[in-house]
């Protein structure tokens, strides 16, 4: 099963770009995996094509822990968070979905087999920054079926016109992506109780600052969640030691990929903490964060892209099932992902 070819392939969009990555190998097989797209995908490509790829090919596909192990340390000297880990979360993912395809079966059974049949999805609304918008918006995805809906704004005003908009207990989420200083998180988070979060995520800037974080937590009745920023196992220790969150957010193309989600998961069982995985995309990651979810016990939701009226979600792989507000395991062997 050696590894004879490493592709990249970039689709663009104006919400959602994608950059998948397609590993083949010498049994005529194909795994597909997707990086982080981040501010420019041209960068992460780079990283895949120029650093990444050359020191696998004639590799055995099936030592997934010993390619993961190899790229990590090409890398270490240059810096293992951003665009690096970016590109490594890309192929990892590829080579667990050409590994369920080798073996045929889904990627579920191979990180231990599902522990539940389905989880609760939320849609995840870009920042729309316009009341009659937004409230469109939040609206359209309670009647899509949703069971809660995750809001990215930075003005009050906006949150509460959202929670006129849906009923008083419906799950509602706020991510203002460390847009606020600590002194602006706390005089916002108290306004912010009045509407019944589900949770108040990344609401201080630097975003990995878990300290003020934990401080804020202990000055407003707020649940906290964050997590999409941290890039190490390390990183994850640190923030579930420091006690600063009640749901992390790991993403799955930042990480690491799969063999990076299964490390912290262990941590969360040993801080018995819930994770919610990150997830604003459509693509194979989409699909390897349902596997991983479904297979770990301590999982709230799943986050699902929603796209305003008037854009098409990209081409190339299907949009996530979803029935009664939750989502089951994607059908077919590997990641699931049929690509069109």
């Amino acid at each position: 099963m050696k590894i004879t070819r490493i592709e990249t392939k970039r689709y663009d969009h104006d919400l959602i770009p994608q950059l998948f990555v397609e590993i083949s190998t010498d049994e005529d097989l194909k795994g597909i995996g997707e990086a982080w797209w981040g501010l420019s995908v041209k960068l992460v490509e780079s990283v895949i094509n120029e650093a990444l790829a050359p020191l696998l090919l004639g590799e055995d596909s099936n030592r997934i822990e010993y390619l993961w192990q190899k790229m990590y340390k090409h890398g270490y000297r240059y810096g293992t968070e951003g665009i690096y880990m970016c590109g490594l979360s890309g192929i990892d993912l590829a080579l667990w979905d050409l590994l369920g395809k080798r073996l045929q079966v889904p990627v579920a059974d191979l990180l231990g087999g599902t522990v539940r049949n389905n989880l609760k999805a939320y849609a995840s609304l870009p920042p729309l920054r316009q009341q009659d918008l937004l409230v469109n918006e939040v609206r359209r995805a309670v009647d899509a079926g949703f069971a809660g809906v995750k809001l990215h704004e930075v003005d009050v005003k906006l949150v509460k016109a959202a929670r006129e908009a849906v009923s008083e207990n419906f799950p509602l989420m706020l991510d203002v992506n460390g847009h606020w200083t600590p002194l602006q998180a706390e005089e916002n988070g108290k306004q912010l109780e009045a509407y019944g979060l589900t949770w108040l995520e990344e609401p201080i800037w630097p975003m990995q600052d878990h300290q003020a974080m934990m401080r804020l937590r202990q000055r407003v009745n707020l649940k906290l969640a964050a997590g999409e920023n941290e890039y190490s196992l390390k990183a994850f220790d640190g923030l579930m030691q420091s006690k600063a969150v009640d749901f992390v957010q790991p993403e799955i193309t930042k990480i690491g990929g799969l063999s990076a989600a299964r490390k912290i998961s262990a941590l969360s069982d040993l801080h018995n903490i819930a994770i919610c995985p990150h997830s604003f995309r459509t693509g194979p990651a989409a699909y390897a964060n349902v596997h991983w979810a479904l297979s770990q016990m301590n999982m709230e939701w799943l986050e699902i892209p929603w796209l305003p009226e008037g854009y098409d979600f990209p081409a190339g792989v299907p949009e996530l099932e979803m029935k009664d507000g939750k989502v089951g395991l994607p059908t077919g062997i590997g990641l699931g992902t049929p690509i069109i």
